[in-house]
């Protein structure tokens, strides 16, 4: 369909009257009172134009009924469908001569309608656009969630795949060994495994070694001294050891002289000279190997309580640790917790 430059033209000038009336809006925006009156105005306008639609769409109804209604007429005599042919003709020319207040071919009104509209439904989209930004940011941590568990699912899937045929290999295998072969092949496994624990059992032993006399022995030494518990002071120097700790158990000025060693340092030595060869040189390593000899003990009586000749600091700890146990009569007596037993029930 061709459209004529006027009609462009006036269609143009219509959109830069329309930006420069946003424009002006912008700078003065209209209050709340403004904008609804102005609403109420053209909402009315477009009920009146729909009423008048409406009344003339009657009309014509009617009159097309009526006119319906002559022409089929059954009515022989040529006056009375002369008469009824009159009334059409008077009908029709009511009609015609009547106003329809509606806009001409040249007016912008529809044209304002349209954008109107137009602009509604950009608002509304932007609205949609933003929301459906928002679901997306869900609905794409939601994957990530959902893969990732797809991929420990999976994973676990293919573990379990592959245990169920190395169980069913070894089953197979077994089935076609003798007695004597598989007896033999789980003689080797188990000295193997024996080799394994022997190992990680002499880097456990150097490891616990090395943390009783490089943090244990000092905190030790110090609770025999009647310092603090182990565990509430983590560094203590030799210097504060040799100076002893006072009847508050708060550690003696260094620079006083140190008094001899007391009866608890010389039940220390007393148990260690017993024990070892040469005799330690100063508390901290006194304490050291009071522990390594307590625990050498226990693991040598297993089960079996062993006999203190003393209550140290180290047997104290131990119990504290859960790691042993006083008989439950006697507290001279002291062995290692049986975690072995707790695991295998």
């Amino acid at each position: 369909m061709d459209v004529s430059d006027e009609t462009v033209e006036r269609i143009q000038k219509f959109a830069e009257n329309r930006h420069e009336a946003e424009r002006e809006g912008a700078k003065e925006p209209l209050s709340g009172t403004a904008l609804h009156v102005y609403t109420r105005r053209l909402d009315a306008t477009l009920q009146g134009f729909q009423e008048q639609i409406k009344r003339q769409q009657e009309e014509l109804n009617k009159l097309r009924e009526l006119h319906s209604n002559d022409l089929s007429g059954t009515s022989n005599d040529p006056w009375a469908r002369i008469s009824q042919a009159r009334r059409a003709k008077k009908a029709y020319d009511s009609l015609m001569k009547s106003d329809d207040e509606l806009p001409s071919t040249n007016s912008v009104l529809p044209s304002l309608l349209a954008l109107q509209e137009t602009s509604n439904l950009v608002q509304e989209t932007k609205v949609s656009v933003k929301l459906t930004a928002e679901q997306l940011s869900v609905d794409r941590e939601r994957l990530r969630v959902e893969e990732a568990n797809l991929h420990d699912s999976q994973s676990i899937a293919s573990g379990l795949r592959e245990r169920i045929q190395r169980i069913r290999d070894e089953s197979s295998r077994k089935e076609e060994q003798t007695p004597e072969q598989i007896a033999r092949e789980h003689v080797v496994q188990q000295k193997k495994q024996n080799k394994e624990l022997d190992r990680t059992s002499a880097k456990l032993k150097v490891s616990l070694d090395k943390f009783i006399d490089d943090t244990l022995a000092p905190m030790l030494a110090a609770e025999d001294l009647g310092g603090p518990t182990v565990g509430d002071e983590f560094e203590v120097s030799d210097a504060t050891l040799k100076a002893g700790y006072t009847a508050h158990g708060k550690p003696k000025k260094q620079k006083e002289p140190v008094e001899e060693e007391g009866g608890s340092q010389q039940r220390i030595d007393q148990f260690l000279q017993r024990n070892a060869d040469e005799a330690p040189a100063n508390k901290r390593e006194a304490a050291a190997k009071e522990m390594h000899a307590l625990l050498d003990a226990m693991l040598e009586g297993g089960s079996s309580y062993i006999d203190l000749e003393r209550d140290s600091a180290s047997s104290r700890f131990l119990v504290r640790a859960k790691v042993a146990q006083f008989h439950p009569r006697d507290a001279r007596r002291l062995r290692l917790i049986d975690f072995g037993r707790s695991l295998g029930n």
